[in-house]
C-alpha cells in the first residue's frame, strides 16, 4: 500500500473533492481523513489544573506542568 499526502477543504456541504496527482490504475483505495482541531485551550493558560484533593495543601502549578518532551520543530518531517 501507497501513501499519499493531499491538504484539502472540506466546502460547505461537508465534502471533500480530490484529484489524484498521478494518473492511477482503478481499483480500491482507503481514505483516511485527519480534521485539526481548533485550539481549545487560549494561548498564555494552563492546560492543566492540580486535581482538588490537593487544594488548601500548598501545592502549587507553575504554567503548564505537562509538556511535550520535543518541540514540533525538533520532530521535523517525523511530526507528519
Amino acid at each position: 500500500m501507497q501513501a499519499i499526502e493531499i491538504d484539502a477543504r472540506i466546502d460547505d456541504q461537508g465534502e471533500i473533492h480530490i484529484k489524484l496527482p498521478q494518473p492511477r490504475p482503478p481499483g480500491p483505495a482507503r481514505v483516511i481523513v485527519l480534521i485539526e482541531a481548533p485550539e481549545a485551550v487560549p494561548a498564555g493558560r494552563s492546560r492543566h489544573k492540580p486535581p482538588p484533593e490537593l487544594a488548601w495543601k500548598g501545592a502549587q502549578v507553575h504554567g503548564d506542568d505537562i509538556a511535550p518532551a520535543f518541540t514540533l520543530e525538533e520532530w521535523g518531517d517525523l511530526y507528519r
